[in-house]
């Protein structure tokens, strides 16, 4: 990506953004805004007044917190970054800062910036439709784990000695009542967001073809993922899910075991290990497949893992040229000579 000067580098916070104005020729400038529209307006003003039309914006990815800067600088032309935090970390590391403050917070992310241009990517606003799925959808992966905790301590009340199990155990139990009807209603403002889309919806029936592959396993992927096109491969998209190894090698030293990355969406690592679960008893090929990681003796959970792997590849084929879940596909490929 080719960086326009000046960066604005963006920490940002609940209740104030702090700005740092990196122009070339390393020239700073710090500035504190409220993280509100009238801070964002005030921002524009400077930028005027130093008759700057184009910026290049970057800020972590701070879930809602930086969503209506990015918005509001993306309307007013600037090109925008949303960096992932964990590399904006990595990168003050390495810079071997002595200072923990916003302010600095913000230089080190304009310095990221103009470092890593190569490798960044310009953000844009998702569609309408498609910003609504993702947020009823983690909105849905909150309520679950919610439920799935009450449930955890109503299975503690059983070895409660005191008068209170009987009440403990009644507060639990509408818990889990009231988790249960919000995760009901949330499914259905998300089947109703479906229908307001027809490339939605199409996507969605290719998606849950796909045996083992639920509306919930659908929605969390199509919400994660909204343009599987920005993967040249499928093995991107395993990595993005941080599905792939986790490779450790050093000197003479190569273990055995290799664990997944886990560097990214813990989401869609769920809700695939979830429909894992399903797939290798229903998904023909992936039972086969199942079935040879056991024969040479895999543990149940590499066994589970791998195959949620070979489903998010199954996923990705599926979702990209938009073809309908095939189990014959890899006999009909061979018996063209295709593959």
């Amino acid at each position: 990506m080719e960086i326009k000067y000046p960066i604005l580098g963006i920490d940002v916070s609940k209740a104030k953004l702090d700005v740092c104005l990196l122009e070339e020729g390393d020239r700073r400038t710090p500035l504190t805004i409220p993280n509100t529209p009238k801070g964002f307006a005030s921002l524009m003003r400077v930028l005027k007044r130093q008759s700057i039309e184009s910026v290049t914006a970057c800020l972590e990815a701070t879930n809602v917190y930086s969503a209506a800067i990015a918005v509001h600088l993306y309307e007013h032309g600037a090109t925008v970054v949303l960096a992932n935090p964990a590399a904006v970390h990595s990168f003050m590391q390495a810079e071997m800062r002595r200072a923990k403050t916003d302010k600095a917070d913000a230089a080190s992310i304009a310095n990221f910036a103009r470092a890593m241009a190569e490798k960044l990517r310009p953000w844009q606003p998702l569609p309408a439709c498609y910003a609504e799925l993702r947020d009823l959808t983690r909105r849905l992966y909150e309520i679950r784990c919610a439920g799935a905790r009450t449930k955890n301590q109503m299975e503690k009340t059983d070895y409660l000695t005191s008068e209170a199990k009987t009440a403990i155990a009644r507060s639990l139990r509408a818990d889990l009542a009231h988790h249960e009807k919000q995760a009901r209603t949330i499914l259905k403002h998300l089947r109703a967001c479906l229908k307001k889309s027809l490339p939605l919806q199409s996507r969605f029936d290719v998606l849950t073809s796909s045996q083992g592959v639920g509306e919930i396993t659908a929605f969390t992927y199509m919400a994660e993922v909204p343009d599987v096109h920005q993967f040249a491969h499928a093995k991107e998209l395993a990595a993005f899910m941080g599905m792939t190894p986790r490779i450790r090698h050093s000197g003479t030293r190569t273990p055995i075991s290799q664990p997944i990355s886990k560097m990214g969406s813990a989401r869609l690592r769920q809700v695939f290990y979830m429909a894992a679960l399903s797939a290798k008893r229903h998904n023909e090929p992936l039972v086969r497949f199942a079935q040879r990681l056991r024969d040479k003796g895999k543990p149940p959970k590499v066994v589970n893992i791998a195959v949620a792997r070979k489903l998010v590849h199954q996923l990705y084929a599926m979702d990209k040229y938009q073809k309908p879940y095939d189990p014959n596909y890899q006999n009909l490929q061979l018996a063209r000579g295709t593959t």
